[in-house]
């Protein structure tokens, strides 16, 4: 597979985009704050040749409908340092509390025949809101992009601690009742589920939420490419902010 682009540079050197663009917008009756950043990256291709000679595997502990690698290390660097006061700014934290950051590239590639029932329905990462989860679309091409949910049962678009349980309660019952394993990915059409928000996937498209709002990857029913320079690529993150004790 050839991304265009060396993986080593890929892997040493990261720079921002010249012409980045940040915006903020709010998701649902919630508000939530969603970050979106444009032309992130000066040279994204070079992320998409190192994706292309990363090492894919299925991750064991997650319910993501694809493949993952290890995201070379500036760009981890560079991406969290660099978009830190917008990140502060928009769901705010203090300037002094430490980030921590963990990534992966991520290829969707499970066709919505083939994904368990709970892999086709919005799902929150956390519930802690101080956690947030940040995608980088790294596709061209019509793939979907990431939409936010609100659950129709409990009236939720988040799931924090005090909504856990009830929320968690309900969403297994619906899975659980007989039809309750939808045949497609979440989307517009879904039952339980009201769509309330999206972020398109753009090209160098970076965006940033809570992660423990409900959310899913738009996708398309049939099964993605493996290939990184053809597939639903992205870069997935999670930004912790340890605040002190």
């Amino acid at each position: 597979m050839d991304g265009g682009a060396n993986p080593a540079v890929a892997a040493r050197v990261v720079r921002l985009g010249r012409t980045i663009a940040v915006r903020l917008a709010h998701v649902g009756a919630e508000k939530q704050p969603l970050r979106i950043v444009d032309h992130v990256l000066d040279d994204p291709q070079a992320m998409i040749g190192a994706a292309c000679n990363a090492t894919f595997y299925v991750p064991q502990h997650t319910h993501y409908p694809g493949i993952n690698a290890p995201l070379p290390e500036a760009y981890c660097h560079t991406v969290v340092t660099a978009l830190r006061g917008p990140i502060e700014a928009a769901f705010g934290l203090a300037r002094n509390i430490e980030l921590r950051y963990f990534g992966f590239f991520a290829l969707a590639t499970t066709s919505a025949e083939d994904a368990q029932p709970i892999q086709k329905i919005p799902h929150h990462d956390s519930p802690d809101p101080d956690r947030l989860a940040m995608v980088h679309y790294l596709c061209r091409g019509s793939f979907g992009g990431t939409g936010f949910f609100r659950h129709r049962a409990t009236g939720f678009e988040s799931v924090d601690r005090s909504r856990h349980e009830a929320y968690v309660a309900s969403a297994t019952q619906e899975l659980a009742a007989p039809g309750g394993s939808a045949p497609i990915y979440a989307g517009a059409d879904m039952a339980n589920y009201d769509l309330v928000g999206r972020a398109d996937a753009v090209f160098n498209r970076l965006i940033v939420y809570r992660s423990h709002v409900l959310h899913s990857a738009l996708l398309d029913a049939a099964t993605g490419s493996t290939d990184p320079s053809r597939g639903r690529l992205t870069a997935n993150g999670f930004i912790e902010a340890m605040r002190p004790r």
